[in-house]
């Protein structure tokens, strides 16, 4: 699926995260993870992966032996946060939010792009 990056397509990701996630075999509490995974992760690829909102944002499933994978790919650059902003920052817990969803988060850096990976098992 490509969207382009404007945070009115979120409930579009949503319903394509469910549905892939349904078809996959989890149940409803299960869908509801993956659904906001899927969402803060396309939410952060357009608020900060972007530059405006005719950039595109793909989000793909794929099924990877027991594992629901998704990819979300954008054509920012990820720059790791070195220091921590405190106990409790007002932003950037994007990734620590991902990881208590998902069994699997991964940022994979490129030269056209970043690709957040985001897996749950069966």
């Amino acid at each position: 699926m490509c969207i382009t990056a404007e945070l009115q397509r979120l409930p579009e990701i949503r319903s394509f995260a469910d549905t892939c996630a349904r078809a996959f075999g989890f149940d409803e509490e299960v869908r509801y993870q993956i659904k906001m995974a899927a969402s803060e992760a396309v939410a952060n690829a357009v608020e900060h992966g972007s530059d405006g909102p005719s950039a595109q944002v793909r989000i793909r499933a794929v099924d990877e032996g027991g594992l629901l994978a998704f990819y979300v790919t954008d054509s920012g650059s990820f720059v790791p946060r070195i220091a921590p902003r405190g106990a409790l920052p007002e932003r950037g817990r994007g990734l620590a939010f991902l990881g208590q969803l998902m069994d699997e988060v991964d940022i994979r850096p490129g030269p056209t792009g970043t690709t957040l990976r985001f897996a749950k098992r069966l």
